[in-house]
């Protein structure tokens, strides 16, 4: 979708953790060259000021390819290259189709407020996630004081849906068919990163989540990086993303987790009453539960 590879307001980037996209194995040359451009796109956006060097040992396109790439992006206006710095930038036309996405991500906006007081109240990170398809995307990271935080999420970064506190909670108010529907379909992307998970252990999770009322990621992603999350729906029924408060091991245990769930709670409930407010009504992401 365009808004994910072209929007920078929200920093979208770059992620090898990405679903394979649903087109047929067999891509003509003009398809993997529109394929390609937009992960260079992306991988501009994330790394905002990025030397050839940077972009080629990121990509890992062969040089010529990268090239040629990031003179259609520029003659687009897509990319900016300052010749000077000897740098590729996002360009205006960028942001222009940023602008023109923002609608498709009102609750974005809507939901600042919540992860601000989450971040002070817990002094840990907290973490805005919407559902795209069968993963989630990462729009937002608001950061603790507390001195030893977790950063292995960050805006743009991409998981399929059963991995972390965001796709758990998510998974977790979906019918139990759905839900083995999706794990299915994502068990290969998860095994890749963590090749221990199975259908039958991710299931137990969601159980647990539906019966505790909140997500719980136990360092399934990254050890020692833990988490809980709930799910956001808009006035529709229609399930945007999550909310999350990440935090290292020693400051996620079993009182700690009840201590957290009660606000996290209050600020999906206080985002879902903002939406059926003043929600956009070009909301796209989602799906019903």
């Amino acid at each position: 979708m365009i808004h994910e590879i072209l929007n920078p307001l929200y920093g979208l980037k770059l992620t090898y953790m990405d679903i394979e996209p649903q087109i047929s194995p067999k891509r003509g040359d003009g398809a993997q060259t529109v394929l390609r451009a937009a992960d260079v796109l992306r991988l501009v956006g994330r790394l905002r000021s990025a030397r050839f060097s940077d972009l080629a040992r990121e990509s890992g396109l062969p040089n010529p390819t990268l090239r040629r790439l990031l003179v259609s992006l520029i003659e687009a206006q897509l990319v900016h290259h300052d010749k000077e710095q000897a740098r590729y930038r996002l360009g205006s036309e960028a942001y222009v189709l940023g602008q023109l996405a923002r609608p498709d991500f009102g609750f974005h906006d809507l939901a600042r407020d919540s992860l601000a007081r989450l971040a002070v109240l817990s002094g840990d990170c907290a973490f805005l996630s919407a559902l795209e398809g069968l993963s989630t995307v990462c729009l937002h990271r608001e950061e603790g004081q507390y001195p030893i935080r977790t950063h292995v999420l960050n805006v743009g970064d991409r998981h399929p849906l059963g991995l972390g506190a965001a796709a758990l909670a998510i998974l977790s108010i979906l019918p139990d068919a759905e839900v083995e529907d999706i794990l299915n379909a994502n068990a290969e992307s998860i095994r890749k990163t963590r090749a221990e998970l199975d259908v039958p252990a991710l299931l137990q999770q969601v159980a647990d989540a539906r019966a505790t009322g909140v997500a719980l990621n136990p360092g399934l992603v990254f050890p020692g990086s833990w988490a809980i999350a709930a799910a956001i729906r808009a006035p529709s029924g229609e399930i945007l993303g999550a909310l999350t408060i990440a935090a290292i091991e020693s400051r996620m245990t079993p009182e700690r987790q009840k201590e957290l769930t009660g606000p996290l709670l209050d600020e999906v409930q206080r985002i879902e009453k903002l939406l059926a407010k003043f929600g956009s009504g070009g909301l796209s992401l989602g799906k019903k539960g």
